[in-house]
């Protein structure tokens, strides 16, 4: 086994999808303050794709998906998030002003925004009379906020400043606010910005499988996961559903079936945390099979996923669902000095018949857009079930290595193996890698030497850097 020679983009851009800037217009007067406004909780993709909008109308649009994505309960006509920020913000404009900075412009208001009232504040004396305290916050846990070790002190100056470093850490807070990471800044084909209303889930006959189920052919669901540009995670979910009692049409030898599949993941308050919807056409295989992609945007935890497909022409439709564990690919640990420290991870090994150059714009009625990663397309095998005659690659990703303070450079290695009943059937050459993030695929690999059977593909990385290394698996099955 071998790695392909060219590398692949590292983040899949299921969350910010920014439009080209060369045309953009200025920002005027309210748009740059509303910017001001939001800024203790603006994400930085956030900031680029709403300076890159071509027309007012479309950041108007912008500031609607904006407080959205942040809405706890969609189904309250009140963003109960946008009503405490405002007067968080307002607090902290008054109470943390210092000389011409506004007050949320600093880092204790910023801190305030975010965290909230802190439990306990040591304050300093000072000579100098005006002038404000240096002041040492404590934080201790409460519901919905947890701290490595219970709490969190941090140390502001006279001037509201916190130590380096720390605005990384209040970066990553801000990251937590987004609760409806599904609903994104999505540019149509005309360059505009997708309203608000048309990314909220309708009352479709997809979604309606999902309070009540149908079962009117077989249909079987899987997902794997990949970190995203923002540092949350992709869920990348398959259905394969039998098409012999759909309506299936062809052309040029070809058969296909015309499907909307619709996925939902509930979580464990019974709310709903993301949803997708895409009607599609999809070649139905030898097998008398059909398999389509779907993603989702969501915040690391566990979820009752659903999906389900309807046959658009007759209505025949079915669900499936399964438990997930969505996990964190940005998590973060103290280090020796107390500081939050980056932890290695890697996202899912994905089976796929091949990879695909893409020469156009992105296709979302693809039956694998969702498998789209910058100019490449993974062709999934659903179960990772491939038989004797085909060809496998194996595609991962890795995040977060630690950087060598000398090189600026990671030291880490990873290797693919398969292996059958734990003994190595076939191992991939040691990829070597220096950079933060990477990804890469092994392969193709015939299959005609596997005997049939069920195997493991096994990722190892290895981080010489920062001592860490990290297994992942996914399974293999060759069919005579």
């Amino acid at each position: 086994m071998s790695h392909r020679s060219s590398r692949f983009a590292i983040l899949l851009a299921v969350t910010l999808l920014p439009p080209g800037i060369a045309f953009a217009q200025k920002l005027d007067k309210d748009d740059k303050q509303w910017l001001e406004d939001v800024r203790p909780i603006l994400l930085p993709d956030e900031e680029k794709t709403y300076k890159g909008l071509k027309e007012k109308s479309d950041r108007l649009e912008f500031q609607k998906i904006f407080w959205a994505r942040r809405d706890p309960d969609l189904a309250t006509p009140e963003n109960e998030f946008q009503t405490a920020y405002v007067k968080a913000r307002a607090d902290a404009d008054r109470t943390y002003r210092v000389a011409v900075q506004a007050g949320s412009a600093t880092d204790c208001g910023r801190t305030f925004i975010l965290l909230g009232k802190p439990d306990d504040v040591q304050r300093e004396s000072t000579e100098s009379p005006g002038l404000r305290s240096p002041e040492t916050w404590t934080y201790r846990d409460r519901p919905g906020q947890t701290f490595t070790g219970g709490k969190a002190v941090i140390a502001f100056d006279g001037d509201c400043r916190a130590p380096s470093g720390f605005s990384d850490q209040l970066d990553r807070v801000a990251r937590s606010k987004v609760v409806q990471p599904n609903i994104d800044y999505r540019v149509g084909k005309d360059g505009h910005l997708t309203k608000l209303a048309d990314l909220l889930p309708k009352d479709t006959a997809a979604r309606a499988l999902f309070k009540q189920p149908k079962q009117d052919f077989p249909l079987a669901l899987q997902a794997g996961y990949l970190k995203v540009a923002d540092g949350g995670t992709a869920l990348l979910g398959l259905v394969r559903g039998e098409a012999g009692a759909l309506a299936v049409s062809e052309s040029g030898g070809t058969k296909t079936v015309n499907v909307s599949i619709a996925a939902s993941a509930v979580g464990g308050d019974g709310k709903e945390s993301g949803w997708t919807e895409q009607t599609m056409k999809v070649p139905v295989g030898a097998d008398g099979a059909f398999v389509a992609s779907f993603k989702l945007g969501l915040k690391p935890g566990q979820y009752t996923l659903k999906a389900g497909a309807v046959d658009v022409k007759d209505g025949k439709a079915s669900l499936a669902s399964m438990p997930v564990d969505v996990p964190d690919l940005n998590r973060q640990e103290a280090g020796p000095d107390g500081a939050a420290v980056k932890v290695l991870s890697a996202g899912s090994i994905f089976v796929v018949r091949g990879i695909e150059e893409m020469s156009g714009n992105p296709d979302p009625q693809h039956p694998f857009s969702a498998f789209e990663l910058g100019r490449v397309r993974l062709i999934p095998a659903f179960g990772g079930a491939l038989r004797k005659a085909e060809q496998v690659e194996f595609f991962y990703q890795v995040y977060d290595l630690k950087l060598d303070p000398a090189t600026g450079k990671a030291n880490a290695s990873a290797v693919v193996t398969v292996l059958k009943d734990k003994t190595t059937i076939a191992k991939a050459p040691v990829n070597q890698i220096e950079t933060e993030f990477a990804g890469s695929s092994v392969g193709p690999v015939p299959l005609a030497a596997f005997e049939p059977g069920k195997y493991t593909v096994q990722l190892k990385i290895t981080d010489k850097v920062g001592k860490k290394e990290l297994v992942q698996e996914a399974p293999l099955e060759v069919l005579p």
